[in-house]
Formats: structure tokens, sequence, C-alpha cells
């Protein structure tokens, strides 16, 4: 581009920060280098009686050169203090433009960097370099060096290291600020009117009080959580759907037989199920010996599942201890009809701790921190593995700090709320860990493959799982079509020691709170081939968009209705088949205070603010060569969702959650 071949008049358009203490006061110089090694004055960029540089703002300044001044190769810019100083001399860019004047070609440079009092920093067209061909090696090395100094790791034995404080750039918006204030206070204030207009609750329908004139809004499930079928479907597509499994033999633990299931399968057998693949099971034992609020009781329970004949998962046994004993029966449809619904509350009980430990909070919110934080401490903003991840990470550790001092401290939301308390949330997130693995859990493919639920003739109706082998191929599709562009071949991968140093920083030990599953070499973490690569990537962008949508945004829907998914029983645990009564259930839901927590914290987490899959917040690629992944990526999400509301509208109940425009790009409630 000959950006000024004929003209020596060029507008610099510089885009500050929204990040709080983003603006500046300092006085802020440029000197622009051309590719016939031209160099300009050094030019003061300033708009007289204007306050340039505030949080978020597009300044424009116009610069004049010689109009022998060819293509703009590189900008030195840098910032000195002024003599009144209102703001910090520290100040975040997001980038700098050049727009030539008759023509409007532009080019820009991406900067997303604080730009520190008095260091010249060297920015180039695009910005996208691997660091073996960085035409600056020293700047960069310079910025990781810092960037280890604002992002300090804490660490804890047994536990993915975390950060100990929030940069700067880290915080939330402004923008995005307000959106979770108004989402905040909106729930309040409903909650408030609805705490003082219901009446007590004498029979399960009472319960519907609660969303008192469409104040608060009913959740669906309200119609339905009775019925065996929709127990079975929130193991398919509910806030966990992702521990039901095919059962090709009966577990011994569990104490079930054929002589006792015959009133239930009629006429069929536990052996025909398994032969015929059938038969489920979904089993809960990781909440064995998990801490819990005193004077209440958690299980950790086993059930099994049968594919009818209108191809309906439904429960044909639960067990809510691991073990069997007299005082822990196996509980069938055919008992009582109390007896039936509150050991499918006591199941979903430990399933909703479950969720939230493990599935919700464990494995997308505080698994990424482990992959942001070694991306920031490793790799340099210029990076295109950087611009690649950056808008699949926002305000991830922004929203994990406030999960952690709002929800998950002393005396937070979990404790007034959880039956296990934040200190068992942690316990089962730490065994969660342990257990989960990179590549044979994070696949998505691999995942349903193990669990042996991968074929849509032997369980169908799994909509989570069509949805999630759909959407991962497309990103991996996006990811592979962006990789090939920076890495011409597997000597381009060995030499990358950004990339190198990121991957060894997460492969470490459990005890060093490292990643299982990610590729080794002379037992350190190595990526050997531009394949392992591209897999990693696509993982980490399924889990932060598809994986956290799917268990994050149905859970008003879920726990929003307090029999459907409680997270806390007051009566003590089944451990017998005596009759219970309509009362009895009303008796074991949470008090009315902290049904409206719940309330309250759900509609919260269930709200979407930022932008759909694919279409980003902040543009971090800008090099024209990658242009094109990003809307062939677009393309690809635009079919996926006509598929999905296609399908949708068939369904008595709508799979929704996965539809690409309800996905977020990033984990940012």
């Amino acid at each position: 581009m000959g950006l000024m071949q004929s003209s020596h008049n060029i507008t610099l358009r510089i885009r500050t920060g929204d990040q709080k203490g983003a603006a500046t006061d300092a006085n802020v110089y440029v000197i622009l280098y051309d590719t016939s090694d031209n160099t300009s004055e050094k030019i003061l960029v300033d708009n007289f009686w204007k306050n340039d540089f505030k949080i978020g703002a597009l300044d424009t300044f116009n610069i004049q050169l010689p109009e022998s001044f060819t293509e703009v190769k590189k900008i030195e810019l840098w910032t000195e203090q002024s003599s009144v100083e209102l703001t910090s001399s520290t100040w975040f860019i997001q980038t700098v433009e050049l727009v030539r004047g008759l023509t409007r070609k532009s080019v820009t440079f991406p900067v997303f960097r604080w730009i520190r009092p008095s260091v010249h920093y060297s920015l180039y067209p695009w910005d996208t370099f691997l660091p073996q061909n960085d035409p600056d090696k020293e700047q960069r090395e310079n910025e990781i060096k810092y960037k280890r100094e604002i992002y300090k790791l804490k660490y804890q034995e047994g536990s993915p290291a975390t950060l100990e404080s929030l940069p700067g750039d880290e915080e939330f918006s402004y923008e995005y600020q307000r959106h979770l204030l108004m989402t905040k206070w909106e729930g309040i204030l409903k909650n408030w009117f609805t705490g003082i207009t219901t009446d007590s609750w004498k029979k399960l329908d009472d319960l519907t009080n609660i969303y008192y004139k469409e104040c608060i809004t009913k959740p669906k499930v309200c119609s339905y959580w009775k019925e065996d079928t929709w127990f079975g479907y929130q193991r398919l597509n509910g806030c966990n759907p992702k521990s039901i499994k095919l059962c090709e033999e009966i577990p011994s633990k569990l104490g079930v037989d054929e002589e006792m299931m015959k009133p239930i399968l009629k006429g069929e057998t536990l052996e025909g199920l398994i032969q015929e693949k059938r038969l489920f099971y979904a089993d809960l034992e990781i909440l064995e010996g998990i801490g819990h609020k005193e004077g209440f009781d958690c299980c950790a329970p086993i059930a099994l599942f049968m594919l009818n004949s209108e191809n309906n998962l439904v429960p044909i046994a639960i067990q809510l201890q691991q073990q069997k004993g007299a005082d822990n029966p196996v509980f069938l449809p055919t008992d009582d009809w109390g007896v039936w619904t509150l050991a499918k509350m006591w199941f979903n009980l430990a399933d909703s701790s479950y969720h939230q430990s493990v599935v919700h909070l464990g494995l997308t919110h505080l698994l990424m921190e482990v992959v942001v934080l070694a991306q920031h401490r490793n790799m340099s903003v210029s990076h295109p593995v950087y611009k690649l991840l950056a808008p699949h990470t926002l305000f991830l550790l922004a929203i994990n700090k406030l999960a952690f001092e709002r929800l998950a401290s002393p005396g937070g939301w979990i404790d007034k709320t959880m039956t296990i308390q934040s200190g068992g949330l942690v316990e089962l997130f730490h065994k969660g860990l342990q257990r989960w693995d990179f590549y044979r859990d994070g696949i998505p493919a691999n995942d349903f493959a193990n669990r042996k639920v991968d074929d849509p003739k032997v369980l169908p109706n799994y909509y989570f799982r069509d949805d999630s082998l759909a959407l991962y191929n497309s990103i991996y599709k996006y990811v592979s079509s962006y990789i090939d562009i920076y890495y011409v071949n597997e000597n381009d991968i060995s030499d990358d020691w950004e990339i190198q140093d990121w991957i060894k920083s997460m492969a470490v030990s459990h005890e060093d709170g490292g990643l299982q599953g990610l590729p080794m070499k002379d037992g350190i973490g190595h990526v050997s081939s531009k394949e392992e690569l591209k897999w990693i990537l696509a993982v980490i962008i399924f889990t932060c968009s598809v994986t956290h949508a799917a268990v994050n945004f149905l859970q008003y829907e879920e726990y929003g209705f307090p029999a459907n998914y409680p997270s806390m029983l007051r009566t003590p645990l089944l451990k017998d088949k005596e009759p219970k009564t309509e009362k009895d259930i009303i008796d074991a839901l949470p008090e009315k205070d902290q049904i409206l927590d719940v309330l309250s914290v759900t509609h919260l987490l269930s709200s979407k603010g930022t932008n759909s899959l694919g279409y980003f917040e902040t543009r971090y690629i800008y090099d024209p060569k990658a242009l094109g992944c990003i809307t062939n990526f677009q393309s690809d999400l635009k079919k996926i969702g006509e598929e999905i509301r296609k399908r949708n509208k068939t369904l008595h109940i709508p799979y929704e959650v996965l539809d690409p425009v309800n996905v977020p790009n990033a984990i940012s409630i």
C-alpha cells in the first residue's frame, strides 16, 4: 500500500481503551518511519483546547508530511509528563490508525498496551508476528517481563495458580459495569417486591406466587418439573449435561436386580436393555465425603435411566448413597409419589452441587483462568495466537474476582443458599480438576465417545451433544485456517518460544496446579505440531464460549423454580420409603429469603450482556490475510444457527442455549 506517495496530508486516529485508568493528560509524541528510510520530525499529537485521550475516546489529529514520504512502516510513540496532570501518565491505547487524505486508504497499528511514561514504543502495521520474526525482539521481551510484574500469581498447594491482584486492563469496561449494575438492581427490586407480596406456601402450586404478576419471569419448568421424562431430559440438556453414560453392566454398588425391576420394566429386563444399548446411568460418587453445612444432609447418588419406546430418557432407579445398606434403599418410580419426588429432588441437589462447583465454576471459570494467566505472562500482544484468544478471554479475570468476593467468600451467596457451602465447593472443584483431561474431556467428540453417548441412534434427543459437536467443528475450522497463515511448517512451532513457554507453564503437575492432557516432551509441556496447537486452541475457545454458555445460561430456568433443581434441602436425607405428603416436599425446600437469593443471582448469571460468538466486542485481528478466517467463521455459525432454529420448531421444549446467537464469546458473567 503506497500510503503517502502522492499526498502529504494524513489523519492520525488514536483510540484510548475503556479500562479503568486508561486516560492520560500526558504529552504524546510520535515519529513516523517510511519504507524508503525517511523519518518524520518529532510530532506533538495534540488538539489545542481539547481534552484528548479520555477513556474510550477516539481522537483524530491532522499531520502533514513531506510529499516524498512513502508508506509508513513504523511509528515510534511515547509520552512525557505534562505540566498539569489530572490523570495518570500511564495510558492504555487500543489502536492507532493512519488514513491517507483523498483516497481514505488506511493502515491500522493494533496496540492494546499500557503506554508507560518516557518509554518509546515501536508500532508496526497489523502488528502480528511470531516472536522469532518480530522486528523488535527486545521491546517484546520487555513487554512480557512487565506483564509478569502486573499479572502476579498466587499459589496454593494442589490448586491452580490464581491472580494476586487484578490489573487495570482486566477491569470491567464502564459500559459493562453499567449493565451488571442495572441487572443486579433489577433483580434486587423485583425480589423485594415479591418478598412483600407473596403469601406463605401451603401447597406446591403456591410456589408460583414468587412470580407475582410476572414481576419475576416464571420459568417454563414450573409446568412439568414433576415428570419423569423431564428428569431424564435434565441429564441430556440441563445445566449439567456431561454426566450421563451408557450402562454396559450394573454397578456392583447399586442395589438393583431383575426381580425388583419387573414392575417398572413391564416385560423387559435390565440385561435386555444393556444388550440393546438402552440403559444409562449417572454416578455422582465425586460428592462422597465432601463437607457441607452443619445440620443439613448431602448425598452422592447413582441413578439408572432407560430409553423408553418413545425415545425418552426416563429414570428407573435412584440410590442416594454409594454403598448398599438397609438405610440406603433403591427408590423406584412405583414408590409412593412423595417419596419418588423427594428422591429425584435429592439427586438434583447433588447434581446442582456438582454443577456449580465443577461443571460451571471449576471447568470453565477457574480452568480458563489458568490458561489466561499463562497467556498474559508468556505471550506478547503481537503474537497471532494472543489476538485469536483475546476476544474469548474478555472480563474472565474480573468476573472470577467478583465471584469469589461476592459469591464464594465466607458468608457469601454460596454459604447462604447451598448445602455444600463455599468450603465444599472448593473441595469439589479440586477433585473435579484432578480428574479432568484437556484432550480426553476438552475435545467434545472424545468426551461423548468416552461416555459412549456419541451415537444419536443410541441416545437421541441429546441436543447438547449435537449442537456442541457442530460448534466445535466450526471453531476448529476457524482456528485451523488462522494458524495455517502464520505457521508454515512444524519448525515454526518448535521455534516459537512464547507458545512453548505458554504450554510449559500450564502443563505442570497437579501439585503445582497444572492441567492434565496437554502434549509433553521429556516431562514438560511442549507443542510439536500445528495439529496439537490447533486442537488446544479450539478447546480453549470452545470452553470459553460454548461450554460456558451451556452450563451457565440455563441456570435461572433450572434453579428458578426451587423444587426443580434445589441447591439446599432442609429435611433429613431419605432413608426409607415411608410415604411423604405434599407438605413434606414443601418443608424440605429452603426458606423464602434463600429462594429469593437464588432467583436474584441465577437471574443475573443467566443474563447475556456481550456479543454473540464470532462478533467481537474488541477487534484484535487487523491483518488483511486473516480477516477472511473471521468472515468464514461467521458464515458457518449462521448456518448452524439456522439448523438449530429449524430443529427447535419441531420440539416441545426447544433447546436454544447453543444457538450461536445466544452464545457469548467469553466467560464474562
